[in-house]
């Protein structure tokens, strides 16, 4: 690494944290001289990723300069793949999302169909911002659970995380990282509290049910990558088929396909879970009765989750958080009969506050903790310096 590019990766990393600073201030944090900061800082600006505010005056002499972050400086990518549709997003470094769209499209498509759709969806999205000339910066996006991935597999080619990357980074030239489309929602979710203490519980009550988990600030994962795989517990006297091939999971029993397909074979026009909620919303007796079934045994599976991590709040997101007030009012009535009341007494059990963005801004994170951090913006420099 070129001396005059070393460590200021780091400068940028000291000024996100600070939120604002004056080169005396970064000098001192940083224990170098001010001349030494102000050469990084002047490549941080040449980068875009670094601006003025209005300067600070300290009494009399010359006033001092304040420098600042600045996220509109890149461009990320982002893409949340469902079972029935895929959510696309182009965010700013902050994970702000500045365009998004939905399209209806089931993953039984197949993979290569699914990252056409991407890479042609998101050339879109930055035509209509007009930042087709723009550098992108990475690339970030959320998949279903690997249980649901493993049946879609025995039909299409393999998901397999690493050729996604690969295929996406090649696209776009930019690095790509994948991740569960659960974790990113619990991220994006978590981004809007980030003091706040324990665990937050992200369900997603879709086509199928999954549960993404944050702990002080870290998504949990599990050994195998396999955390928040809660469609898959059985519920207690079911028998329907999963696709997993086992009978009786939660998202056979209560996830929204399945409640589609109960719909429809009882006579409804029903082809979609945004078909349940609307059903819903009219007042329908059938649809109202399934949702709040299926919520009781999502409130039972639950409760067993809030024993386990005491979490201070569990945010609903999917299609079936449209159904809210009957849905809700079914997780209600077991889980705060099933788990121990001490776990429930403060517990928050909410909408998604960023709604349809929330695993577009996950994704929008994750991509962001690693593009910004101070070796990957050290090597940016380096390779820029060299052409």
């Amino acid at each position: 690494m070129p001396v005059r590019i070393g460590r200021t990766g780091e400068t940028l990393l000291r000024l996100r944290q600070l939120g604002q600073a004056t080169l005396s201030e970064l000098a001192d944090t940083m224990g170098v001289a001010r001349s030494t900061v102000g050469e990084r800082i002047d490549r941080l600006i040449q980068a875009g990723l670094v601006t003025t505010v209005d300067v600070r005056v300290f009494g009399r002499g010359r006033p001092a300069t304040t420098y600042v972050f600045d996220p509109s400086g890149g461009r990320i990518l982002t893409a949340q793949v469902g079972m029935t549709g895929v959510r696309l997003g182009v965010s700013d470094l902050v994970g702000t999302v500045r365009a998004h769209r939905l399209v209806d499209v089931a993953i039984s498509e197949g993979v290569d169909v699914i990252l056409t759709m991407i890479e042609q969806g998101c050339v879109e999205l930055m035509s209509e911002l007009g930042d087709l000339r723009r550098t992108i910066d990475g690339v970030g996006v959320g998949l279903p659970g690997a249980v649901e991935l493993q049946y879609v597999d025995a039909v299409h080619q393999s998901w397999e995380r690493t050729s996604i990357a690969a295929r996406l980074s090649s696209t776009f030239d930019a690095p790509t990282f994948v991740d569960q489309d659960v974790n990113l929602l619990a991220l994006g979710e978590h981004s809007l509290a980030p003091t706040e203490p324990g665990a937050l519980l992200c369900l997603k009550v879709g086509s199928v049910i999954g549960c993404g988990t944050v702990i002080d600030g870290r998504i949990v994962a599990g050994a195998d990558g396999l955390a928040g795989e809660i469609g898959h517990t059985r519920v207690p006297g079911a028998d329907d088929l999963c696709g997993c091939g086992n009978r009786g999971c939660l998202s056979a029993v209560a996830g929204g396909a399945a409640i589609v397909s109960r719909l429809r074979s009882a006579g409804f026009a029903a082809d979609h879970p945004r078909d349940v909620v609307r059903l819903v919303e009219e007042g329908n007796v059938e649809a109202i009765a399934e949702v709040r079934q299926a919520g009781r045994h999502i409130g039972a599976v639950l409760a067993g989750a809030v024993n386990l991590l005491n979490p201070r709040t569990i945010a609903l997101w999917g299609y079936l958080a449209g159904a809210e007030e009957v849905l809700v009012a079914g997780i209600r009535e077991t889980l705060y009969r099933e788990a121990t009341p001490a776990a429930t007494r403060r517990l928050r059990l909410v909408d998604s506050e960023l709604g349809d963005v929330t695993g577009l801004r996950g994704a929008a994170l994750m991509v962001a903790e690693q593009i910004l951090s101070p070796d990957s913006i050290d090597r940016r420099l380096a390779l820029s310096a060299v052409g």
